[in-house]
């Protein structure tokens, strides 16, 4: 998505043109974890979701010149329409350059696809990671899991061929879990040819069209998506094409409708070499490359070839390196050079100096058998460094002047050249509205462009020229919620390890951590088993020791339990005195000494209004420590056997993805409507086989749904029972923000005694979502969350 800015403008942005409003909005993928109370996990067993739904995403190039075309039609997901009886073939381009204009150099994409012999991606299974030109001695498949595909989320685009060498049918594949034999049964019979990624980087898709054979007549040259061709100045028909860069789409009725035909690139002098006999195209859109796309971004893990193809020397990292031919101890390998790497998790950013300095290279999981795929300067590489942080929603402005002045451009997705943005030659600053940003700049002195590969940018981040690095955006592909902590044997992450994703009683008497890794989510260390003892709370992080981890240094771990997931503001009340009488201190943020901040530290009674709490007994979070979720502690010396609180601080958490289900009315809170250009949208229970978006996230007191992020849930009109809820714009005030309780009411912060409820009744809205007291007998206002 490109948003147009102009600093200090007011009023709405210039609309873009026709060429430029191509594209749809990203659909995050989301994944599952466990709450407490009403809240349950996403793998439980509910009713049955229909697909949100998936839009063709557009997926830049790859094929370099030269390839074989085979005839015939190349339908997207297997058509049967019979070939033509002598069809034209399609010829390869013999010099074909892919731009007119210097790109310099091409960063390559990683992909990765896992091959199932039984339906539902069960029994045994085969990774591939690189073409195969000669997969028919393989053992009959059933079912695919594209991990790094098309779908628009990242990821290189994979064709599977019906025969050897990349010929005959092909098929297409989505990202995600696919059963061969729903695409088409053909597959599931007689296996698979061979198979190829077919978009690997970020070059602009081209694509020529001829009004006559033998690549005649009038031209149409294309590097985007065309919907409807009604919109140029003359029928469109096509009798010969050439495509210079990507993959398209060519499909027989406007707005992509009826199934495609497939151009790689090469020359095809009639229509037949695509596989029809009729001129007319309805419509067309090149494939692109999305967003990185990280499997496992909280297990970082490197291995480190001292040879090219994975040869020599070998050298597993999980941890920042800050050069890889100096090790920083005895146990680490000295390699005199890189030459090649695998990615098992996580991800990376390669420098080709040490100190995490000179040119930048994005690794993303996958095999790099030699410098040129992981789009080096040249063959060296010598230190790494793993990007931690949060992926979701990655959103940046690109600024032509510095102090971030003049004209710029938003963008929220892949974007292979800003100029298709209408964005200049020169980026001078850039400001990372979310998530991890970055990007593709060009920056031109006089005739030579300097591809600025891959710059990592954390969200507030406001950057000038000056400051720029090549690195690349990084989209969170991978929204899955997941609680994990890794305990090692020795401390610095060294020795055997062991890995928990639930709460346990007690560890494993054989098992003596010494340091650990937080993956997900935050997580409670007991002394002793069954949850009791002192605790220590630990938070997505590495701690190489027991007592970095808050523990004694003879210290011995008996139990561990997750911290559960809240939706509520963080606001906690402390108290001079028993039963929340005396002088009262208000907080909702961390203090790390409440004395030096002028508040007395003798607490007698707490009171917990929002979020989950960590309370220290000595300043700077040291001492004994204590977590308190939403409650009331009228005696605090009796709660914790003391009457201080030195220091305390809020429980951070990542965004979490969740459906709200009424079970009384059996059905999800939906938005059913597209609002891009909407003022407001209507928010109603919707039963899964009606549609709409059922995914929900909460966001500094705001309920928003997926598809909407700029928008937030909000009651229209006076608070009175019975009052429209809807999503409208965020920014509006005063800010309505919401909590779910642990008895599963999404209770108003700003009308106190209102939650959400549905209004129901026999009339036309009656499935309408509403604002309403608290009332026994109105069991729809009872909300589970299905945490994705």
């Amino acid at each position: 998505m490109m948003k147009k800015h102009v600093a200090d403008a007011k009023g709405p942005h210039p609309e873009l043109g026709p060429e430029w409003q191509a594209g749809s909005r990203p659909i995050s993928r989301l994944g599952g974890s466990l709450l407490f109370g009403g809240r349950v996990p996403g793998t439980q067993e509910a009713p049955t979701l229909e697909p949100l739904g998936t839009k063709l995403s557009a997926l830049p190039p790859h094929v370099a010149p030269g390839l074989r075309k085979v005839p015939g039609q190349l339908p997207l997901l297997c058509s049967e329409r019979p070939l033509p009886e002598k069809p034209a073939c399609a010829r390869p381009l013999e010099e074909w350059s892919p731009a007119l204009k210097t790109q310099g150099k091409r960063n390559t994409r990683p992909g990765k696809m896992i091959l199932f012999s039984e339906p539902g991606c069960q029994g045994s299974s085969k990774e591939v990671w690189q073409d195969v030109a000669d997969t028919s001695g393989w053992a009959s498949m059933a079912s695919v899991r594209v991990v790094r595909g098309w779908a628009g989320l990242g990821g290189c685009c994979w064709v599977l061929y019906e025969e050897p060498e990349f010929r005959g049918r092909k098929l297409v594949l989505p990202e995600g879990d696919l059963e061969l034999g729903a695409l088409s049964p053909a597959w599931s019979k007689q296996g698979i040819g061979s198979l190829r990624q077919v978009v690997r980087d970020y070059i602009t898709p081209e694509i020529i069209l001829y009004s006559e054979e033998s690549l005649k007549g009038e031209q149409v040259k294309l590097t985007d998506a065309l919907e409807d061709p009604q919109g140029l100045e003359r029928p469109l028909r096509v009798a010969s094409a050439t495509v210079s860069a990507g993959l398209w789409l060519l499909y027989p009725k406007p707005f992509f409708e009826d199934t495609p035909y497939i151009l790689e690139p090469g020359e095809y002098p009639t229509s037949e070499a695509w596989g029809t006999s009729d001129p007319s195209v309805g419509s067309l859109k090149p494939m692109r490359l999305g967003c990185p796309n990280v499997e496992k971004p909280g297990e970082p893990k490197v291995v480190v070839y001292e040879a090219t193809g994975f040869q020599g020397q070998s050298w597993e990292v999980s941890r920042d390196i800050y050069n890889l031919q100096q090790p920083e101890d005895s146990q680490s390998p000295h390699l005199a050079s890189v030459g090649s790497l695998r990615v098992l998790g996580g991800c990376w950013v390669g420098y080709q100096k040490a100190g995490f300095r000179g040119h930048q290279y994005l690794l993303e999981e996958g095999e790099y058998p030699d410098w040129s795929h992981w789009g080096g300067y040249d063959e060296v590489l010598t230190s790494l460094r793993v990007i931690r942080t949060d992926f979701g929603n990655p959103a940046v402005v690109l600024f032509e002047a510095m102090d971030f002045e003049g004209h710029g451009v938003e963008v929220s997705e892949a974007l292979p050249d800003v100029e298709l943005a209408r964005h200049g030659p020169h980026t001078q600053a850039i400001h990372v509205l979310s998530g991890v940003g970055g990007a593709n700049a060009c920056l031109r002195s006089g005739s030579a462009v300097e591809r600025v590969g891959k710059l990592r940018l954390e969200s507030g981040t406001l950057l000038e020229s000056r400051n720029f690095g090549p690195s690349l955006q990084v989209g969170e592909h991978n929204l899955h919620f997941v609680s994990k902590i890794q305990f090692f044997s020795g401390p610095n992450f060294l020795g055997d390890h062991i890995s928990f994703e639930d709460d346990q009683t007690s560890l494993p008497a054989s098992f003596q951590p010494q340091s650990c890794r937080v993956h997900g989510g935050s997580w409670i260390l007991f002394d002793e088993k069954n949850f009791e003892g002192d605790q220590h709370i630990l938070s997505e992080g590495e701690f190489p020791t027991l007592t970095a981890m808050g523990c004694l240094a003879s210290g011995v771990l008996g139990s561990l339990q997750k911290v559960p997931l809240h939706f509520s503001e963080p606001s906690i009340f402390l108290y001079g005195l028993e039963c929340f009488e005396g002088k009262e201190i208000e907080l909702d943020r961390e203090v790390r000494s409440l004395q030096a901040e002028g508040f007395n530290n003798h607490v007698l009674s707490v009171r917990i209004r929002g979020g989950v709490w960590v309370l220290c007994e000595h300043s700077d979070f040291r001492g004994r420590q204590w977590l308190v979720g939403s409650c009331e502690i009228t005696n605090w010396l009796t709660y914790s056997g003391t009457q201080r609180v030195g220091s305390l601080y809020p429980i951070k958490q990542r965004r979490a993805y969740f459906r709200l289900w009424n079970t009384a009315l059996r059905g999800f809170l939906a938005m059913p409507d597209h609002v891009e250009d909407m003022k407001a949208g209507r928010v109603v229970v919707s039963k899964p086989q009606e549609g709409g978006s059922f995914i929900w996230y909460y966001e500094d007191g705001l309920l928003k749904n997926q598809v909407a992020p700029t928008m937030s849930l909000q009651v229209i009109g006076p608070p009175s029972t019975g009052s429209k809820v809807v999503l409208w714009a965020e920014s509006r005030l005063p800010r309505q923000t919401w909590s779910i309780s642990e008895s599963g009411h999404i209770c108003s912060d700003m009308f106190e005694g209102r939650i959400l409820d549905v209004k129901g009744g026999r009339g036309y809205d009656r499935d309408h979502a509403v604002l309403w007291e608290v009332a026994k007998d109105r069991a729809s206002q009872i909300w589970t969350v299905h945490v994705l």
